[in-house]
């Protein structure tokens, strides 16, 4: 699948478990492979990073994985 980056930017972020995490406030490549590695968070007064692995879905909003525990 292909999708232009500036998509993603402003996309609500949620968890398999229906929590709302954030939204996506930058998406980081890597530029060899050209992979996503990281969509970095915009929250309130802090930016958090989500490895792209975790990324189940992407749609009307992003769905990653919730972490365990």
């Amino acid at each position: 699948m292909v999708m232009r980056l500036s998509k993603l930017y402003g996309k609500q972020i949620y968890n398999t478990k229906g929590n709302y995490v954030g939204y996506v406030d930058e998406v980081l490549i890597e530029i060899e492979s050209g992979k996503g590695r990281v969509l970095a968070l915009g929250l309130p007064g802090e930016k958090v990073g989500v490895p792209y692995d975790r990324v189940t879905a992407i749609g009307d909003i992003i769905l990653v994985k919730a972490k365990e525990g």
